[in-house]
């Protein structure tokens, strides 16, 4: 029973690295001169999400996958695909598109709602992305079930505030949430 268990977090979590890579890069390109970084709407989203996370975030999933396919056993082991195939990168592609669409429409909704920029809205600012994913890639990849969205929605909460809170302390996000 235990090793059924540590393989289907094992693959729940190996599939997602790629959205976890891609949840990081915007803000690391915001403290960067490049194309795209200004906001999408101040008045819909707020201004810290920019038309530059909708390549950072998929070129922070390609990146995770070339590291992913430097671990051909674990591949093997506990890959839910074929990470060599070029599908690999359709796949990345989704999830990191997905990480950031999925945090666009928690912001389009917290203005909707009225919550400000910046304020906390727990547990939607740590699960918007993993939805926004997991929209995304489920037509490549069919459906995961729910034990798989269970571990990485549980692995999310736990680690997206140490990340949080470690970006703030580097300066790369304004707040520790």
């Amino acid at each position: 029973m235990i090793e059924p268990m540590l393989r289907l977090i094992a693959e729940a979590l190996w599939l997602f690295l790629p959205a976890l890579a891609a949840n990081q890069m915007p803000g690391l390109v915001a403290h960067l001169n490049v194309p795209g970084n200004f906001p999408v709407s101040k008045r819909w989203l707020g201004a810290n999400k920019t038309w530059a996370a909708y390549y950072a975030g998929p070129i922070g999933a390609v990146l995770a996958l070339l590291v992913q396919r430097q671990f051909e056993s674990i591949n093997a082991a506990i890959g839910l695909f074929e990470y060599g195939r070029p599908r690999a990168w359709l796949i990345a592609l989704a999830l990191g598109l997905g990480a950031i669409l999925g945090d666009h429409a928690k912001s389009f909704l917290k203005r909707r709602i009225g919550i400000p920029p910046g304020e906390r809205w727990w547990p939607f600012d740590q699960l918007d992305f993993v939805a926004g994913s997991l929209t995304t890639v489920t037509p490549l990849i069919g459906r995961l079930g729910w034990g798989r969205i269970a571990v990485i929605a549980a692995a999310v909460l736990a680690i997206h505030p140490l990340g949080n809170r470690a970006s703030h302390g580097l300066g790369l996000r304004k707040t520790p949430w």
